[in-house]
């Protein structure tokens, strides 16, 4: 009998044998037999080290599952194996085993657009674009973006607005590098594509969802490459924005956006963007929209009025670079209209929002040099030349940018110190002792011989 028993023993291995197959193999989620059990016990095993973040033995498990039953584990077994595979593309520094590991990186994208490309929330479409910002973050391919395209224009297409942030920003970047490959090509459509992926990026900054921060971070990426392509200059500008500042012309938002956008490209006398900080002035006062209105006003030669609007500007902006630049224009302002005491007292004012500028001293300079202190005293009215030079050092020790020009009006101004024959006729003037210049200036300068 015992026979017996053995041979039905073996029988039950061998049916058991017959009946497994991976998923894989049947195109089931787990397989069956010992393979769905294999199956389970990997897709366990991945899960509890990957939520401990041992990568290392997570992987190895995953790998598993990830080939006899991809179907199992849904889209999350991609979504981290994506990352469980750029976690080894990262560490590995060996040439040929790093190739290895970014194609199997392609492939898990591959693999998952086949069994999850019709998932309702996640689609092909969104999952191609995940692909192309690893292909981008990954690949060494120097045209990576005649590869990426496809992939990102099919993602953006069919997603738009629902777009995530960083796949957005990839897309631009990509066609902006398409335009530096054939400017006469793609010139036209280059600047449609600004257009239509800015209007995405709009919709969901309006949205104001928890996304709000990265996409405006995107807006502020697009309108930089934009701006640094050199696809549209002042003209090009207004021609593309004209219509829609007047379609926006009650639409804050919009109408900044355009602001800004003229303020990169350094297009700030384009009507335009006068016609556009005006609408905006008047919707929501902002420092961008008031230093629009100034610019304006400067244009027409309406000084005080200009200065006025900057200064409101000032007191509107929160950013420092701005009031640096606001203030400066209100010192150069000052000084066109002779109003010297004022300008300065702005160009110092500069200079308390960024002190590393060497623009203020020389202004400054150009102030003391131009002052009629001593009308009646030929000598003493040299005495403004050691002031002046004093700023200029000054403005060279703090700026290596503007010490080229700083150092030419030094040349130029020490021609007109005072001689030694003039200090030994002035008995206030003490070689190596300071001096107090009068007037509006009132600054004690070193009396040199």
């Amino acid at each position: 009998m015992k026979w017996k028993f053995l041979l039905l023993g073996l029988s039950l291995v061998t049916m058991q044998s017959a009946f497994a197959a991976t998923g894989l193999a049947e195109g089931s989620k787990y397989g069956s037999g010992e393979d769905s059990i294999r199956c389970l016990e990997n897709l366990s095993l991945y899960s509890q080290y990957y939520k401990m973040k041992d990568y290392t033995s997570a992987y190895q498990y995953w790998k598993v599952v990830y080939e006899e039953c991809p179907k199992a584990g849904g889209r999350t077994l991609y979504a981290n194996g994506a990352f469980l595979i750029a976690n080894r593309l990262v560490a590995e520094t060996d040439a040929a085993k790093k190739q290895a590991v970014f194609d199997e990186l392609m492939a898990c994208y591959d693999q998952r657009m086949k069994y999850f490309g019709n998932d309702k929330n996640y689609p092909e479409s969104w999952i191609k674009g995940r692909k192309a910002v690893d292909y981008l973050k990954f690949s060494t391919d120097a045209e990576a973006y005649k590869t990426v395209l496809p992939w990102l224009t099919e993602s953006v297409e069919d997603r738009k607005e629902m777009s995530d942030a960083d796949v957005l920003n990839a897309y631009f970047f990509q066609l902006e590098k398409q335009y530096q490959s054939d400017k006469a090509k793609y010139a036209e459509s280059f600047i449609d594509d600004y257009l239509r992926v800015g209007g995405y990026v709009d919709q969901r900054v309006a949205a104001a969802d928890k996304y709000q921060e990265a996409f405006k971070q995107v807006r502020d990426n697009i309108d930089q490459v934009f701006v640094a392509s050199g696809a549209a200059d002042c003209a090009t500008l207004d021609k593309v924005f004209a219509a829609k500042v007047e379609a926006e012309k009650d639409n804050s938002e919009a109408l900044s956006m355009v602001i800004k956008l003229f303020r990169k490209a350094k297009c700030q006398e384009s009507e335009v963007y006068f016609q556009a900080s005006i609408y905006a002035h008047k919707l929501n006062p902002t420092a961008e929209t008031a230093a629009g209105c100034a610019y304006q006003s400067f244009k027409k030669n309406e000084y005080a009025d200009a200065i006025r609007l900057f200064e409101e500007a000032i007191t509107l902006s929160d950013n420092n670079s701005d009031k640096y630049e606001y203030s400066y224009t209100v010192a150069a302002l000052n000084q066109k209209i002779g109003s010297y005491s004022a300008a300065r007292q702005a160009a110092r004012r500069a200079l308390e929002f960024e002190a590393n500028h060497g623009e203020p001293y020389i202004l400054i300079a150009q102030l003391y040099a131009d002052s009629k202190i001593y009308p009646d005293d030929p000598i003493l009215s040299k005495t403004v030349f050691w002031a002046a030079v004093d700023k200029l050092e000054k403005a060279k020790s703090v700026d290596p940018n503007c010490a080229a020009r700083a150092q030419q009006l030094i040349n130029s101004y020490k021609k007109y110190y005072p001689t030694k024959e003039d200090v030994f006729f002035k008995p206030e003037l003490k070689p190596g002792a300071a001096f107090l210049i009068g007037g509006w200036i009132g600054e004690s300068v070193i009396c040199r011989d």
